[in-house]
């Protein structure tokens, strides 16, 4: 943001915008002040939409959500918000500014040097969180009525621990009240597939006990320093947490108490039923388990000189950040600067899977797309049968699909029953055989006859790269989520918005077509396996890193790029190879099925 003569600073009502602490696809979040009387001042943190979004009343209406869900909360334990403004048509909200870190720098910093977490900080950090949620859970309207507020995106990098060594959940601004679906009006999954139930994926009506099983994964992580379901694609990620077996958290942690191990187990079980009713019943149920095995949770003092002596560094560089932001903007503080200072924390990065120093767990589930045939009925509760590929326990034995293990008396044992041998010349066995032989001709026709109909049945249409000009956008930074602000935080799988199109890169464009058209086969597959149903034309807007690795991957209409044929086409695209360059490059290009 220009500031004229590198003296005057932007404002937003009555607060100075002091330093840029982050920038996302719906907004930016200033570091800001608030100035008095006989020199008092304050920081705080300011989140306002973007410049070119701040008429659009989609993004508008989400921050009005965010603020009004926040205003009702006030908690040692939640990111305070204390203020909606609106100043030239543009809408901010102002929120209280933290010193501290995240928990995954920490979780990250913590696996790379091998050095466990103590059950006590566990246990404490867990117990805090789930002050706050439990707060949230109950939280009601004016007039008595509960909010039935859900958070849904619980996650190591909306933990915040403070120097204080209080923990502090941030960014409400996905959460949802009164019994709504996973789903917004767009049809969107919210939140980051890596902590998100299975109800949740599903896009049906969500609870309490969804947060409750994301705390449960945070925690896993704590303990054994590395990700649970996390992957590198939303596919393969969705997968994980569909189906995949969770290994018993003693495999990394062989000392955890039993009960401890149990408690956790409990949170993260699939089905909503078996967890915990409340956060304070999870809370309440990791400290028993603690003073059960002779053991105390950490105090406030403890968490904090935790903090302080693992980053202590990283808080000094950002307290002269800071220091340096705030005294620039006073009278008399001569520069030569143009733009707003950026604050952030090199630690500090979004959730991506592709992250040596905090590994995956170790399982056997395999991350290739499998498809099993079987003659197993669907059942009518499982919405994802044809959807996702089934798990391995529902896979045979044999090379051959679709055939079951024989069970009978094996060859040479003594049958349990006296065997009845029938006349030499009675016409049972030639009824028997005839009878068999109808039934099994029957049985073949009805096999002949279906695929047929299959034959003649059309398919979904495969999927083409259309010829009509894709566009490269020009890059824009996007900044890592800092360490310092309580507000650094953003919904990952909220739908971006399409930037206007500028044609640069025209050689790289035409690389990535014809990448793009070299996948046909594989996108054509998607369609074939997950699309049923697909007849309008998509856009897979996507961000290429200057290595020529797709870093990310959004796919419109949003409906799509939450169900498994967004997923696929996602998974495709990030594993094809682009042209390389000097920089990243953020590319759309529409996808539509083939017209017959």
């Amino acid at each position: 943001m220009p500031i004229p003569g590198g003296q005057a600073q932007a404002r937003l009502g009555r607060y100075e915008l002091l330093a840029r602490l982050a920038t996302g696809g719906m907004g930016e979040i200033f570091l800001a002040r608030l100035e008095g009387a006989a020199g008092f001042e304050k920081l705080y943190v300011v989140k306002r939409i973007l410049p070119h979004l701040a008429d659009d009343a989609r993004f508008r209406q989400m921050l009005i959500s965010e603020a009004q869900i926040a205003a009702k909360m006030a908690h040692a334990n939640i990111c305070q918000v204390y203020e909606l403004g609106e100043t030239a048509g543009q809408l901010y909200i102002v929120m209280e500014y933290l010193e501290g870190v995240t928990l995954l720098p920490l979780l990250r910093r913590a696996s790379k040097q091998q050095a466990p977490l103590e059950f006590g900080f566990v246990a404490a950090v867990g117990a805090q969180t789930c002050d706050a949620l439990h707060y949230a859970h109950e939280l009601k309207a004016r007039d008595g009525d509960a909010l039935g507020l859900v958070h849904r995106d619980v996650t190591p990098s909306n933990i915040f621990l403070t120097e204080s060594g209080v923990a502090k959940v941030l960014d409400f601004g996905i959460a949802k009240a009164k019994g709504a679906s996973a789903k917004t009006e767009d049809g969107a999954v919210k939140g980051k597939y890596a902590y998100m139930a299975p109800e949740q994926l599903r896009g049906g009506a969500i609870d309490r006990r969804v947060d409750l099983f994301a705390l449960g994964v945070v925690m896993y992580e704590m303990l054994a320093l590395r990700r649970l379901f996390q992957r590198k694609t939303d596919y393969l990620t969705f997968r994980a947490v569909m189906e995949q077996p969770i290994p018993d958290i003693r495999r990394y942690r062989p000392e955890i108490p039993d009960a401890l191990a149990n408690v956790l187990a409990r949170a993260l079980d699939r089905d909503p039923a078996a967890r915990f009713d409340s956060a304070r019943q999870l809370g309440g149920a990791m400290l028993d388990a603690l003073n059960a095995a002779g053991l105390r949770p950490w105090t406030h003092g403890d968490i904090g000189d935790f903090v302080k002596s693992n980053f202590a560094s990283e808080i000094g560089k950002r307290s002269q950040q800071v220091m340096s932001a705030v005294s620039r903007s006073h009278p008399g503080v001569a520069t030569s600067r143009s733009t707003m200072p950026l604050i952030v924390h090199e630690d500090v990065t979004n959730d991506s899977s592709d992250d040596d120093e905090f590994p995956c767990v170790e399982t056997d589930v395999d991350p290739a797309a499998r498809f099993v045939v079987t003659t197993v009925e669907q059942p009518a509760s499982d919405p994802f049968w044809h959807s996702t590929p089934p798990p391995f326990s529902a896979e045979t034995t044999g090379s051959a699909p679709g055939l079951e293990p024989i069970h009978g008396v094996p060859i040479g044992a003594t049958a349990s029953a006296p065997v009845v041998v029938a006349g030499k010349r009675s016409m049972l066995w030639p009824i028997l055989a005839a009878a068999l032989v109808a039934v099994a001709g029957g049985a073949l026709f009805l096999v002949w006859k279906q695929m047929q109909d299959q034959r003649r049945r059309p398919g979904p249409a495969p999927i083409i790269v259309t010829q009509e000009p894709a566009h490269v956008d020009s890059p824009t930074r996007t900044d890592p989520e800092p360490a310092g602000s309580a507000a650094a935080t953003h919904d990952t799988h909220d739908v971006q918005p399409v930037k206007k199109p500028v044609k640069r890169y025209k050689s790289q464009e035409q690389g990535i077509e014809a990448a793009l058209r070299g996948q046909q086969g594989p996108l054509n597959q998607c369609l074939l396996e997950h699309g049923q149903g697909v007849k309008d034309q998509m856009l897979a807007q996507f961000r290429i890193a200057a290595s020529g690795k797709a870093k990310s991957v959004q796919i419109t209409p949003a409906v799509l790029d939450a169900a498994p044929v967004g997923a696929c086409i996602r998974n495709v695209i990030m594993a094809t190879p682009f042209p390389a360059s000097d920089k990243d490059t953020s590319f759309t290009v529409p996808l539509k099925p083939k017209t017959t």
